[in-house]
């Protein structure tokens, strides 16, 4: 027990040693005394004894980094610092300790530090590059650039021979002169009508089957097209009660164009047109044939006329184009033939006594073709002949929709001109004659 109540007085006396110390050191703190021991006069400004304080032995270092806080500038500037100025802001605050002799070694060692640093700068003025002010924002990392690899993987030969080393030939691609494109398309249109139909009507079904491919030629100032097309188009027809079907429409027809440039759009061109039919085709609840394989038979060639040739490009909007030509021909010959002498060929301007007919007159071709976009497209054809007697004209325009690659819609109106002498005009719509279809289907291009 006596031992225990002397450790505790002597615990006690050590805090209450430190207790005093603390108040001691904040009483001079608040009475606003130097607390730095002064040991050296800080306005004599002398080099320190080397060997009396060896850690001054720094200020003959060339490495030193020579820069000043601004704080003992005053006395050696002709005119003194204001406090605004940056260079009067201390480069570290102020250290502080306290006089008691545990803190002697600190302050001795503090005193060398502030004699030293008045000697530089007090000698050196000239060698300070750099104020505080100049380092006061935040140091950036430098970046590292990471070395390039690729200078170990490849090495630069310069010893070859260049004059060894084969001269690569030229590719020079051969010129397309043939262009070939066509346009595949099998579709179908249905109507239904019940028997009871208040306005009555029949029921039907339509496969439409079209099919046209073109050649087209052009090197220099020459230039030939051909176009081949065939269609055929089956209607279903219960008020016919000898057949299941009939034709609405069965047509081959080849066309070709021959020219030379004569200036800018405009070609002296020759023309030819070979149409005809190869089915044969009834009359509604008869046996008359009204057309079969080469009856009739159509030629007309266009001698010594102009051609013009145009085709536009949207610059905004992609694949929209038009493309437009038309061949006049003011000296036409126009031959029709009917091989089957079962048909009437009075129906096709031929006399009852004749199974031919040939023509001399002036005849026009044009074809327009717009598209839209990448996909919709609109083609009209147009034809015009006479022989300043009678008049042939046809009208063919085709709206082609597309819903995708594969398949479209189409709308499509075929009207004909013909006043032949030969034929009866009709009490409704007289000379013209009428063939229109909506169908839906298979549609391929390329």
């Amino acid at each position: 027990m006596p031992f225990v109540k002397k450790t505790l007085i002597h615990t006690a006396l050590f805090f209450l040693f430190l207790f005093s110390n603390s108040i001691q050191l904040h009483s001079q703190e608040q009475s606003q005394e130097p607390i730095v021991y002064q040991t050296f006069d800080f306005n004599n400004y002398q080099a320190p004894d080397l060997l009396v304080y060896p850690d001054t032995v720094l200020l003959y270092s060339p490495f030193l980094p020579l820069i000043a806080d601004g704080s003992n500038l005053n006395h050696i500037l002709k005119d003194p610092l204001t406090p605004e100025c940056p260079l009067t802001k201390p480069l570290l605050p102020p250290l502080q300790f306290a006089t008691h002799r545990l803190f002697a070694d600190v302050n001795h060692k503090n005193d060398i530090n502030r004699i030293a640093y008045n000697y530089l700068i007090n000698n050196n003025l000239s060698k300070i590059k750099y104020t505080a002010a100049d380092f006061s924002g935040k140091v950036e990392k430098l970046e590292e650039i990471p070395g390039n690899i690729l200078r170990y993987l490849f090495k630069i030969d310069y010893d070859f021979d260049h004059d060894k080393i084969p001269k690569t030939e030229r590719f020079h691609p051969k010129r397309r002169y043939w262009v070939y494109n066509g346009s595949h398309k099998i579709q179908l249109s249905q109507n239904y009508i019940s028997q009871n139909w208040y306005k009555g009507g029949v029921e039907n079904l339509n496969l439409i089957n079209a099919h046209s491919l073109t050649f087209n030629y052009s090197k220099n100032k020459l230039q030939a097209n051909n176009l081949f097309e065939w269609r055929l188009n089956v209607v279903t027809n219960p008020n016919d009660t000898l057949r299941r079907y009939s034709i609405s429409d069965d047509l081959i027809r080849l066309y070709s164009t021959f020219g030379v440039q004569a200036i800018n759009h405009w070609y002296y061109s020759s023309n030819i047109e070979i149409k005809t039919q190869l089915l044969q085709n009834f009359s509604e609840n008869t046996n008359q044939v009204l057309t079969s394989a080469f009856s009739p038979l159509y030629i007309n060639a266009g001698i010594l006329g102009m051609r013009y040739q145009i085709e536009k490009k949207n610059p905004k909007i992609k694949n929209k184009k038009f493309s437009f030509n038309t061949d006049i021909a003011p000296l036409s010959l126009e031959y029709i033939r009917v091989f089957n002498k079962e048909i009437d060929q009075t129906r096709f301007g031929i006399s009852a006594d004749k199974w031919h007919l040939f023509n001399i007159g002036s005849s026009v071709n044009a074809k327009l073709i717009i598209n839209f976009n990448k996909n919709v497209n609109f083609t009209s054809r147009f034809y015009y002949f006479t022989n300043y007697q009678k008049i042939t004209a046809e009208s063919e325009n085709t709206l082609n929709m597309p819903i995708n690659r594969y398949f479209a819609t189409t709308l499509y109106l075929f009207m004909r001109y013909d006043d032949n002498s030969q034929l009866t005009p009709d009490r409704t719509w007289g000379f013209f004659q009428v063939n229109e279809l909506i169908s839906f289907g298979f549609n391929y291009n390329w």
